[in-house]
């Protein structure tokens, strides 16, 4: 057996590290390929990359054409492994080329649709690029052996039918209990208020500006740790200089869990302006049934849903004074509760679910 498993944005994320964590384990010979977009030379074993300069923040017309010449990449990079016999294709623009390569070229290779996000929502004011991508997505879904996604909402966002029904693989960090069992004091505040942690990517679309705001005047901690969007990096140095915030830039998973274990409750709202994000399937989530910790989510978005149904958080319009309100009413007791509650659905339901994916669906798929 022969796995290249494709990813174009970050192929080092936790969804990706749970393949490699498999094919580890199983002893199969697999190269995860990804796209080296600031061109930095990384080499490491089992890992292969498309050296082509993304730029920073590019859009339209030339974020177009460098995807496209990541697909080019990814069906020449097929054609130079015809030994290949599981296609693991992450997102539309390494499955679309992968499928092509499996209809035209190599009819018995197994290939595996993961979608991160469903690529077409994103263009729901552009009908001409969104048809594009809708067929791009048919055929794929046409020609792959199996389609996964995030969570089982997903498929609404699905405009075709499909000739069976998708696998649920949902964001779900693997890492051991034991991990978070170290002295976290340096995440302490010497104040009796909430503290909200978020860990993970800064983008406009996460209402993350108006909390950091809110930071300023309101009486709340906030451990914040992560990068992305540049005036959210500066908002977070500059609200770094007071007690009540706990900034620390680009961390691993097991120091943004450690550093997340240490709050009350997680910041996880996702601004309904992004379509996708209405169907966000965020690490985060799972990151706080885990921690056994309650959070805070936009309405609107297939979390409300989930949160209400459990009873393990808060939910909120992106409006920064129903969000000052909000942790206004913060209470340590109520806090404890929806945590319990958060913990329980962990242990009840998500603790063991990668595993058994993997050992008995996954493992199916690519014998």
């Amino acid at each position: 057996m022969k796995v290249l498993l494709f990813r174009s944005n970050n192929i080092f994320a936790s969804r990706v590290n749970k393949y490699i964590n498999y094919y580890t384990r199983k002893k199969i010979d697999y190269t995860a390929v990804g796209w080296d977009r600031k061109c930095e030379g990384v080499s490491m074993e089992h890992f292969d990359f498309f050296r082509y300069s993304a730029g920073v923040n590019i859009g339209g017309f030339r974020a177009m054409k460098n995807h496209y010449k990541w697909m080019i990449f990814v069906f020449k990079y097929l054609k130079k492994h015809p030994d290949v016999t599981v296609i693991h294709a992450c997102d539309l623009n390494s499955s679309f080329p992968a499928a092509i390569y499996k209809k035209y070229c190599n009819k018995e290779v197994k290939l595996v649709f993961d979608s991160c996000d469903w690529f077409s929502a994103n263009f729901g004011n552009n009908r001409f690029f969104k048809k594009i991508f809708e067929l791009m997505e048919k055929f794929t879904c046409k020609v792959a052996n199996e389609l996964i996604i995030c969570e089982p909402e997903r498929i609404e966002q699905i405009t075709f039918k499909l000739k069976k029904a998708p696998l649920i693989l949902p964001n779900i960090p693997e890492i051991d209990s034991s991990l978070l069992e170290v002295n976290n004091d340096k995440y302490k505040f010497n104040n009796n208020w909430p503290t909200l942690a978020y860990f993970g990517g800064f983008s406009e679309d996460r209402f993350q500006k108006e909390l950091l705001t809110l930071s300023k005047t309101e009486h709340f901690n906030l451990l914040i740790a992560g990068f992305g969007t540049k005036s959210i990096e500066e908002l977070c140095y500059e609200v770094a200089t007071q007690e009540n915030v706990c900034y620390i830039g680009k961390v691993d998973m097991q120091t943004g869990l450690q550093m997340t274990s240490q709050a009350d409750i997680i910041y996880a709202m996702y601004c309904k302006i992004n379509s996708n994000n209405i169907y966000a399937a965020p690490n985060k989530f799972y990151e706080a049934l885990f921690l056994g910790k309650p959070i805070i989510t936009t309405k609107g978005t297939i979390l409300e849903q989930k949160v209400i149904d459990n009873n393990i958080g808060y939910v909120i319009e992106e409006d920064i004074n129903e969000l000052k309100t909000l942790i206004k009413s913060l209470d340590k007791k109520d806090l404890q509760e929806k945590g319990n509650n958060a913990k329980q659905l962990w242990d009840n339901t998500y603790s063991n679910y990668v595993n058994d994916f993997f050992e008995n669906v996954y493992s199916k798929i690519i014998k």
